[in-house]
């Protein structure tokens, strides 16, 4: 794998590390559920800067300002593929040694319609959706599809064609 992809996958799953950890100890125990929740979309897509930030790293300093987006993208998809895995082995280790506490603050503020309804939905959900793994799973897929955005975005905004020697 090139080291600059890995260097801004890593970058970005580290930002979105650091950003939910953040998140977590502050806006979430103040604000609860509902402004956690949009910070922490805010926080994914702040973290995947660095698939522009690595495209146009490669363009400008090791390919000579030439980029197609076929390669654009290819790089794109690696620097968010690394920052998703990260994410997703964050995810499970914070579901694994946080989940009671997370199912707790997740009721934080429901009225008691609210709670049984949430309840109800849970004792209707398969055992295998509650654990770790696969709360992190859920948040791989979703950090990858933001990232697809992002990266199909950043790939037509930077490609350039070879530059005319003049």
């Amino acid at each position: 794998m090139k080291n600059y992809v890995l260097r801004y996958g890593l970058w970005g799953g580290g930002i979105s590390i650091g950003l939910g950890l953040i998140n977590w100890f502050t806006v979430a125990q103040i604000y609860g559920p509902g402004v956690s929740q949009a910070i922490g979309y805010l926080s994914i897509v702040l973290s995947l800067m660095c698939v522009p930030l690595g495209i146009k790293y490669f363009r400008d300093k090791l390919n000579s300002g030439k980029l197609t987006f076929v390669h654009g993208f290819k790089i794109g998809l690696g620097i968010t593929f690394i920052a998703s895995l990260v994410t997703f082995l964050y995810s499970m280790l914070f579901f694994a040694m946080a989940g009671d506490r997370f199912d707790e603050w997740s009721r934080k503020g429901l009225s008691e319609t609210e709670l049984a309804e949430m309840q109800a939905q849970i004792a209707q959900t398969p055992d295998f959706v509650l654990t770790p793994w696969f709360q992190g799973l859920v948040l791989f897929l979703t950090v990858f599809m933001i990232g697809l955005i992002i990266n199909l975005i950043s790939s037509l905004v930077l490609k350039r064609a070879e530059i005319n020697d003049q």
